[in-house]
């Protein structure tokens, strides 16, 4: 089947009309090198047009933008609730989640949401281990497929494996007219506009997707009562506000902590329950925009797996937010220090307990649980991984491609288009 070439990557065919095509054994012959060479890869992938080659830069910018960007995700709450009820008239009783990247983090922490406020039962793969290992129950189930492109090819490949064995496909996009949706049984789509590499927006946008959706399908099918609906809608909107005010309060400090960490060797990011999400995406938005090595740890993996570790060059880092990891993430900041290792901890504003034995600390404006947590820690560490990569000399708007060896890198990995 001739896959559907992406917009940018079809632009570029079409003002080279006469040059050979990438191949997998050719991904970026001279022609191509030499677009590159003036345009990086991911920005032709974003559709963005201005390069910037110091601070600020666009990142910071697509950084800011999600408070309002994740107000204006509310307005699909009525899209989301018929959603909801198209997926229970339907008989649905089982959600998979799946993605690649952020959006595979992002499917892992839908199947943690979604199992608690839902009812159903979920599970979370990865697309091409969909594709390849998923073994299909008895229960009536549905695909929830996200990416930000809609044009991963492992998960335009999901899309088709779960159509070929009847199972409902619905798709969470930030691209219009992508190719998923055309696979898929439903589709969300809520563009972004995003100009930088790394995904920020178009994660932050989708976790406000997976927020309403839950709270309607479990509004919906009684798992949540009226009054625990009307609080966690009310707390789903504040989101929005919260984040705004987080991003005026703690960007100082963030530099400045960034300032102080360019030099580690690593770092290590730990969170519990839902926030295990968050340690996982936060280690992958410091990679991308600042090319520090991150490991990343659930609580219990870290006091069993760590300490080997631990030195003045490797720095932990704790999402701590009030919940059932919350012990355990104090004795990982306690550990850290008594190995004289430096610790940052993300925490709700008035924390007493973690924050003083931390080295570093950033605190996110409460209340907030640990469920509603997810979103202000992604912004937390896109902001670090950031002001990481300003400090340490790297382009963190370019996933690494203003180099032209990591541009054939990727177009090896993700033959040109299938991304």
């Amino acid at each position: 089947m001739m896959r559907k070439l992406p917009p940018w990557a079809r632009e570029l065919l079409d003002r080279h009309p006469e040059a050979a095509p990438p191949t997998p054994d050719d991904p970026m012959p001279a022609w191509l090198e030499g677009d590159l060479a003036r345009v990086p890869l991911w920005a032709r992938i974003r559709g963005t047009d201005e390069i910037r080659q110091q601070h600020p830069f666009l990142l910071i910018e697509d950084v800011r933008s999600q408070p309002d960007l994740m107000r204006h995700v509310l307005e699909l709450r009525s899209e989301l609730a018929a959603l909801a009820q198209r997926l229970i008239e339907q008989g649905i009783r089982h959600l998979v989640f799946t993605g690649c990247g952020s959006a595979f983090h992002g499917a892992q922490f839908g199947q943690f949401l979604c199992r608690q406020w839902t009812g159903w039962t979920t599970e979370s793969h990865e697309s091409l281990e969909f594709t390849n290992h998923w073994a299909q129950g008895h229960e009536p189930t549905a695909l929830v497929l996200q990416s930000a492109t809609g044009s991963s090819v492992e998960t335009l490949d999901a899309a088709r494996h779960a159509t070929d064995l009847g199972v409902l496909t619905v798709a969470l996009t930030n691209t219009a007219g992508n190719a998923l949706e055309e696979l898929c049984d439903e589709n969300v789509c809520f563009p972004t506009g995003q100009r930088c590499g790394p995904d920020v927006s178009v994660l932050t946008t989708r976790l406000m997707m997976l927020y309403l959706l839950a709270l309607e399908v479990g509004t919906a099918t009684g798992s949540l009562d009226s009054h625990a609906a009307d609080e966690l809608g009310d707390a789903i909107g504040h989101l929005p506000d919260i984040a705004a005010q987080f991003l005026q309060e703690e960007d100082l400090n963030i530099s400045q902590i960034a300032n102080a960490l360019k030099d580690q060797r690593a770092l290590m990011l730990v969170g519990g329950g839902p926030n295990w999400f968050s340690a996982r995406e936060g280690a992958l938005k410091v990679e991308e925009e600042s090319s520090m090595l991150c490991k990343v740890y659930r609580p219990a993996e870290y006091t069993h797996n760590a300490i080997p570790l631990l030195s003045d060059e490797v720095a932990t880092v704790v999402i701590a937010p009030p919940g059932k990891a919350y012990a355990r993430l104090h004795d990982a900041v306690r550990t850290a220090r008594a190995a004289r290792s430096p610790s940052l901890a993300l925490v709700v504003e008035g924390d007493d307990a973690i924050a003083p034995d931390a080295t570093f600390v950033i605190a996110v404006p409460g209340p907030l649980g640990e469920m509603l947590m997810p979103p202000l820690a992604a912004i937390a560490c896109q902001l670090l991984g950031y002001y990481l990569g300003a400090e340490r000399g790297y382009n963190p708007d370019a996933l690494r491609t203003d180099d032209l060896d990591h541009a054939r890198a990727w177009l090896t990995a993700f033959p040109f288009g299938s991304h």
